[in-house]
């Protein structure tokens, strides 16, 4: 096989007079639309583009396409003819282009002074330059009619390459011969053109976003990348506890300067608290509807996309962002564009994000409803409930400090009565503390609870302030005297076993409100700080909630502190040990708390408390209510009087806890029912032996005789 000829052989220069290869369009009406216009100019481009190269492939020959080159037209590229400067001047000496000229000059022309234009608009919130809007023209007329692709391969002639690359736009636009388009230009950094790799060794293809195809088209749309974690939020009247107004109003200062800023206003209230209908409200006073991005939707790879394609969003549609999820508290605020003016951030108190130095910041706490606006949240959710009594009404609202999201939630299955109201909503907000505390059954009533009538009387009046409180601290003079120490907070102390918990349950279920115990062994940890951070999440949730707070082994947390610093370790408990005792004095709510060692407990922790109740071991007359009441309910009343006698021995003599007297008729009962006898003293004996055995005791022959006798 011959080698192939590779002598250059100069090509003589076109005659300026000669004419074009095909058909000069003549003068047509101008569109009507814009995109008509921007799809009109670049097919003259493309048109003149496509003349010049007929022209160049004339002189010297068809060239190889991609798999051959020819030596013509490697002549061609080395004698540098298909060059910006020779383009130019052949079609300068070209009368019959003057034609196409005259009319890419009134498309361009009409297209600069399209009225309310889109694209002007586009240059002018993303900051494009012209060279910038002639490279989005190309690649928007390639997205609005792709049958132009085919005339890039064309024009590239290469049949993959369908669609436009810098250095094709910059030929057809009058940018030399290559790319002017740098890195950091604004169509890449908002991503409104994007590449598509063909191959490694083949120049990448740019893209119209799909998003702004379709804004171009008039097309309301999400970024395909907001997909799944963007939603408009409706504005809804807000409560009239909201500081709407105010916020708006220092908004629009802000914003109109001068200086006029960037704002982002983090709005920090327990969930289900309204926050997003407050930022839908406070956008609509100033004229904008609010997007509402949930971050966590995306993992940190997305997360820069996901930013910049939410404040696109904002630009295109002019309107607030408002922004959710955990994640935002770890995740660093991207500046690679600039933020939209407006944005909110939603968050857990005590859960805020650091500040962006970029932007004018304020952090704002909502304000839970009052009682009248939880009762007036009712009537508006729940149609039933304005026909229901006013009193019971009002004491729904006053009993369950739950959120206007949890009413929405409990409005949606239609209870028919206050209580039914009252529970669906307590269910609504169970999830809220997660592992750090778990839900109690609360089943007892006072009828229940056997203890000395002191006792009695001071759990009757924790009760009570726990059921009035709510409406008393909403006065204006409990508030001013009172900043700190509005909780209320009672700690239970005395051996095991003899009421504690139950008491803390009768009392939740007197209040009708749910007992959240909490995990000590997950609220605890070793790591430093960690401690504090649960405490703060803890408390923080539970402030917000329809919840009883319940600290069973109360002097973990609230331990003494050491007074010798042996090591780091003591240092940091004892920070820790702090931080629990100043954010127990400021928790609102309800807690209460209990312990075996009252001694172990730090002693500043003590004058934080509304009470202190000393539980005894039940003394002989205790134990007797203890052992029939326990008999009855689970024998019967029949067994109970038939066992009198034997239960006036068992409470004479034996000392028991209430506990210890419960699981000894429990397994009475389940040695009476294995033996199938009738429940017998013999039983209950045999069951108290089991108990106080726990606690290395035992029953002396004399008391075990004296006991069965009566039986």
């Amino acid at each position: 096989m011959n080698a192939p000829d590779l002598t250059l052989h100069p090509t003589p220069a076109p005659a300026p007079d000669a004419a074009p290869p095909g058909d000069v369009p003549a003068s047509a009406p101008v569109p009507a639309t814009e995109l008509e216009l921007m799809l009109t100019r670049f097919r003259l481009r493309a048109r003149r583009r496509s003349f010049w190269l007929i022209n160049l492939w004339g002189q010297d020959g068809e060239p190889g396409g991609r798999d051959t080159i020819t030596h013509a037209e490697l002549s061609t590229i080395l004698a540098d003819r298909d060059s910006p400067e020779a383009e130019s001047a052949w079609r300068a000496g070209i009368p019959e282009l003057a034609a196409l000229d005259h009319e890419l000059q009134r498309i361009e022309n009409a297209l600069a002074d399209f009225p309310e234009s889109r694209l002007a608009r586009l240059a002018r919130v993303f900051g494009l330059s012209a060279a910038d809007l002639d490279l989005f023209q190309a690649c928007a007329a390639v997205a609005l009619d792709p049958a132009l692709g085919r005339v890039c391969a064309y024009l590239h002639d290469h049949a993959s390459r369908t669609g436009v690359t810098e250095d094709l736009a910059a030929r057809l636009y009058d940018h030399g011969r290559c790319g002017v388009w740098p890195a950091e230009s604004p169509l890449f950094r908002w991503e409104l053109v994007v590449h598509r790799e063909i191959s490694p060794t083949e120049p990448r293809l740019l893209m119209c976003d799909p998003q702004l195809r379709d804004w171009l088209l008039g097309k309301a749309v999400l970024s395909e990348a907001l997909t799944g974690a963007a939603r408009l939020q409706p504005p809804q009247p807000p409560l009239s506890g909201w500081p709407v107004a105010e916020t708006a109003g220092w908004l629009a200062r802000t914003l109109e300067g001068p200086p006029a800023g960037r704002v982002r206003l983090q709005v920090a209230a327990a969930r289900g608290a309204g926050r997003r209908t407050f930022a839908a409200a406070v956008a609509d006073k100033l004229g904008l509807p609010l997007l509402v991005i949930d971050a966590d939707q995306v993992d940190d790879a997305q997360w820069r996309r996901l930013f910049v394609h939410a404040q696109r969003q904002a630009y295109l549609d002019s309107c607030a962002l408002a922004w959710t999820g955990d994640s935002l508290a770890r995740r660093p605020w991207p500046r690679s564009v600039p933020d939209f003016p407006l944005q909110f951030l939603i968050a857990d108190p005590g859960q805020e994000s650091p500040a962006a130095s970029h932007l004018v910041e304020r952090r704002l706490a909502l304000p839970p409803p009052s009682i009248a606006e939880r009762a007036q949240l009712w009537r508006d959710h729940l149609p039933a409930a304005r026909t229901w009594p006013v009193d019971e009404l009002n004491l729904l609202a006053e009993r369950h400090r739950v959120q206007p999201g949890d009413i929405a939630r409990a409005a949606r299955l239609q209870p028919a009565r206050p209580a039914a109201a009252g529970q669906l909503a307590r269910e609504a907000a169970r999830t809220r503390l997660g592992p750090l505390a778990q839900l109690l059954d609360t089943p007892f009533k006072w009828d229940d609870l056997v203890v000395p009538a002191p006792i009695r009387q001071s759990l009757e009046a924790i009760a009570f302030e726990a059921e009035h409180r709510v409406r008393f601290w909403e006065q204006a003079a409990p508030r001013r005297l009172f900043p700190q120490g509005r909780g209320l907070l009672a700690l239970f102390s005395g051996p095991p076993g003899t009421g504690k918990t139950m008491a803390a349950q009768v009392i939740a279920a007197h209040l009708g409100q749910d007992l959240f115990r909490v995990n000590v062994a997950q609220l605890v940890s070793k790591w430093v700080g960690e401690t504090a951070k649960h405490f703060d999440f803890l408390l923080t949730q539970a402030a917000e909630m329809d919840a009883i707070i319940f600290f069973d082994e109360a002097d973990a947390p609230f331990a003494k502190r050491s007074s010798e610093m042996r090591d780091a370790q003591d240092k940091f408990a004892n920070t820790d040990s702090a931080f629990l005792l100043q954010a127990i004095e400021n928790f609102p709510g309800v807690a209460l708390l209990a312990t075996n060692l009252k001694g172990n407990i730090d002693p500043a922790f003590f004058r934080r408390l509304r009470h202190l109740v000393e539980f005894p071991k039940p003394d002989a007359a205790l134990q007797r209510t203890l052992w029939e009441k326990l008999v009855a309910e689970l024998a019967g009343a029949e067994a109970a009087r038939a066992l009198e006698p034997s239960l006036a021995a068992l409470a004479g003599g034996l000392e028991a806890t209430g506990a210890q007297i419960k699981y000894a008729v429990l397994a009475a009962l389940f040695e009476a029912q294995r033996e199938n006898q009738p429940l017998a003293t013999r039983h209950l004996l045999h069951g108290l032996e089991r108990e106080i055995a726990k606690d290395g005791r035992s029953i002396g022959p004399r008391d075990r005789e004296r006991i069965l006798k009566h039986g």
